[in-house]
């Protein structure tokens, strides 16, 4: 269970790196911002981020359902 907390952690720290990154970057983040504001920033980002994942796996389900189905050793050409 600690390797999974770990991996877990990591994976967080990289996307708050990320967004941060890109706050620099895109110049909405800069030497007078706060603290606070950056935690914000980050907070919408990754709920960004989240509801596009979410999009992104309801197409994939959808684009799956609506695939011609093929049998089991079924020779594919």
């Amino acid at each position: 269970m600690g390797t999974f907390l770990k991996y877990v952690f990591y994976l967080v720290l990289i996307v708050v790196v990320y967004l941060i990154g890109r706050g620099i970057y895109e110049g909405s983040i800069t030497e007078d911002t706060t603290v606070g504001s950056v935690a914000e920033q980050v907070d919408m980002g990754s709920k960004e981020m989240m509801k596009n994942a979410e999009n992104m796996v309801e197409e994939a389900v959808q684009d799956y359902k609506s695939a011609p189905k093929k049998e089991i050793g079924e020779n594919v050409d």
